[in-house]
């Protein structure tokens, strides 16, 4: 949190979007540090994916 408050988020999350709903994968701390210090917006990168990727994921 103490890095992205001083030099800001530098590494995006990554999210799945599968049939129009969209699961985090990677990132959940910056996520969290960046909810925490009440940034309205947080970078992510977003890949389109069938439920099979998705459940290799929660595997």
């Amino acid at each position: 949190m103490k890095s992205i408050a001083e030099i800001g988020q530098q590494e995006p999350i990554d999210v799945l979007e599968v049939e129009g709903r969209y699961y985090s994968f990677s990132g959940c701390h910056r996520y969290e540090a960046c909810q925490n210090l009440g940034q309205q917006t947080i970078l992510a990168r977003i890949r389109k994916a069938l439920p099979s990727v998705l459940k290799m994921h929660l595997a």
